[in-house]
């Protein structure tokens, strides 16, 4: 009797281990390891998240200012030639004879806008001359921008400079 006494203690024993044993397995240890999965992946969405409220931020500030050119360039007068402005101003500024190339290209940005593009080069400017050439630009009630500006000592005399400069205005169609 004794005997079976401990037969089935060490079944009941058995038992209770195989069932401790299957509780952690099926259990426990799927729940330790979601809970080191979330550790680790939580502070990586958050960095994330903090990256995504950067962008829109910046994506709600590049969006009004897009809105703000498109007003602009509404506003733009619709007979304004860049080209004749800035040959009025060379003229001004009695840069005339040192235009080597005033040229203008149209590029069709989409349907509604394009972009013109006046590339002008001019030979032996002084500093100041170039200076004021783009303050005159600059204070103009259109809507310009200088897309580059390549500058260079003139190759005969290095007191006076050789430019390529390229303004941008957008018009609407």
């Amino acid at each position: 009797m004794v005997r079976l006494i401990r037969k089935k203690y060490w079944l009941v024993a058995g038992l209770i281990a195989v069932a401790a044993w299957t509780s952690f397995a099926l259990g426990i240890r799927p729940a330790i390891e979601r809970i080191e999965t979330l550790t680790r992946v939580i502070p990586e969405k958050q960095r994330m998240l903090e990256a995504l409220r950067v962008n829109s931020t910046q994506y709600l500030a590049l969006r009004a200012g897009l809105d703000d050119l498109k007003k602009r360039a509404a506003s733009e007068e619709k007979d304004f030639e860049l080209l004749t402005f800035l040959e009025a101003i060379a003229s001004e500024l009695h840069l005339a004879k040192k235009v080597v190339v005033m040229k203008q290209e149209i590029l069709q940005l989409n349907s509604t806008y394009s972009e013109i593009i006046v590339e002008t080069e001019l030979e032996n400017l002084t500093f100041e001359q170039l200076i004021e050439f783009l303050l005159r630009i600059k204070p103009s009630n259109h809507l310009l921008w200088v897309k580059s500006l390549y500058t260079k000592k003139n190759t005969n005399n290095p007191d006076l400079l050789d430019t390529a400069i390229q303004i941008s205005t957008l018009k609407t169609q």
